[in-house]
């Protein structure tokens, strides 16, 4: 710079080469500014607010996770408006990663494990600079973690996601036609970075599912005593009176009028002779479930309860009129239908809250897969398989909307479908009944006969409700 030159505050842009290839960076170095941590700058970018941010550390801090996966998941950050975010920041270059042919001995510099976990990869080495493409090249805590390892300088630049997965595909692992040189190329610049992002939204809200409470110890005694080859009522009853909450809605349970019990059940070995051990262990099974979101802010639970008890008690219904009622389950999986939505609601609150539940059926699934990327069916079966829940039971939590598609366990399911429609769809489930064919073809049950069920079912729920008042 000359004498009496003044300097204008802008760094000259600079076009460059990489392995031949050019890229372009919005400044000649990366800012200061880009050394704060991505929630920050968020903040400061007005992407999202203070309150976010706590919000996001705290859950991060009890789950794990990357920050930017934790906000989305949270609702408070969505795919566009990140990807946007990240197209403004000075100092962040983008390479077209696919046209790239990476030097054998850059690879070693950076761990498999590392590339993929935190969606990176070596482009060039300069002396003590190495260049690494990076999804989000603001994570700065995953910079300095791959400084520490490689011991060089990183120079961060962005790079979609989809050119990362298959530069990682072709230099970690065998080489395939889809990845080969030639192939047809990924886009460059920010191209179809709002997808992947998503999938992202998608992994982080299954890790949360995965981070709830294990199920109580009563329910694995149980679940032990059960597979005896004799298990014994006294034993069942002895487990179950050790836990009185739970002691207490079985007992609750005996008594309502769902169950058709004839006379007060006061203890607890007769409401087991009553009710059956099987029977008995799956509504175990179905409280201790349902429990666990019982103090989730977001769930309106004795609303979900009782939602949960007249989908049970249709179920019970519908099983002894097809000659089901010996089936394992049925009452359970009618209890823990909707587990998906009250996991939704603890896991991603403000996220599940643009779903509006009024909408009907189809459309609140259409809403869950656009806003979250899984519907409410396949969180709960999930999780009802990361409890270890039977076929029986997870199976229709996660095809009781989609009857047809099931394998197993084909008559719970196409029971629960039925109940569901009949608890949740009380006034309209006549003009329901043809969307519910391959149900009522499961059981062989005619509509009519479906539409007298609905119509007994219409007393039931009464009494239901005075159940979950014991309860």
């Amino acid at each position: 710079m000359g004498p009496g030159t003044k300097p204008t505050g802008k760094p000259a842009r600079k076009s460059e080469t990489i392995g031949g290839l050019p890229w372009v960076s919005k400044a000649a170095e990366p800012s200061k500014r880009s050394r704060k941590l991505i929630g920050q700058l968020l903040v400061e970018a007005g992407v999202i607010t203070e309150a976010h941010l706590e919000e996001a550390l705290q859950a991060q801090m009890e789950r794990g996770g990357k920050i930017v996966e934790t906000l989305v998941g949270l609702g408070a950050l969505s795919p566009e408006d990140f990807v946007t975010f990240l197209a403004k920041q000075a100092g962040v270059a983008s390479f077209n990663l696919s046209n790239y042919d990476c030097p054998a001995g850059l690879i070693k510099l950076v761990p498999r494990d590392l590339a993929v976990e935190h969606e990176i990869f070596p482009i060039d080495r300069m002396g003590p600079l190495l260049t690494v493409g990076m999804v989000c090249p603001l994570d700065i805590q995953t910079i300095h973690a791959l400084e520490e390892i490689t011991g060089l300088r990183v120079k961060p630049i962005l790079c979609t996601p989809r050119d990362i997965r298959k530069a990682i595909e072709r230099y970690y692992s065998s080489v395939d036609d889809s990845t080969a040189p030639g192939a047809a190329r990924a886009a460059a610049g920010h191209d179809g970075l709002e997808a992947p992002i998503r999938l992202s939204q998608v992994v982080q809200t299954l890790r949360l599912l995965d981070k709830l409470p294990a199920l109580p110890e009563t329910v694995e005694r149980l679940r032990a005593v059960m597979s005896d080859t004799e298990p014994r009522i006294a034993d069942i009853a002895l487990i179950v009176g050790l836990d009185p909450p739970i002691a207490a809605k079985v007992l609750g349970l005996a008594n309502s009028a769902a169950y058709g019990l004839p006379n007060h059940v006061d203890n607890l070995k007769m409401a087991i002779t009553m009710l059956g051990m099987q029977e008995t262990y799956s509504l175990v099974l179905s409280c201790a479930v349902i429990d666990t979101f019982e103090k989730t802010k977001h769930l309106d639970y004795r609303a979900f309860w009782l939602d949960s008890m007249c989908c049970a008690a249709a179920a019970r219904m519908i099983a002894q009129a097809t000659g089901n009622e010996r089936r394992f389950g049925v009452s359970a999986a009618g209890l823990m239908h909707d587990l998906g939505r009250a996991a939704l609601a603890k896991v991603a609150p403000q996220l599940y809250g643009r779903v509006d539940q009024t909408l009907p059926i189809r459309q609140v699934l259409e809403e869950e897969q656009r806003v979250i990327g899984l519907t409410h069916a396949e969180a709960g079966f999930h999780l009802a398989c990361q409890w270890g829940l039977p076929p029986d039971i997870a199976e229709p939590i996660r095809f009781h909307h989609t009857p047809a598609l099931a394998v197993e366990a084909r008559e719970n399911v196409a029971i629960i479908a039925l109940a569901a429609a009949m608890a949740h769809s009380a006034e309209t489930f006549p003009a329901e009944i043809e969307g519910l064919e391959p149900a009522l073809d499961i059981l062989h049950l005619e509509a009519a006969n479906a539409l007298a069920l609905w119509e007994q079912f219409q007393g039931v729920t009464t009494g239901a409700g005075s159940t979950l008042s014991v309860l």
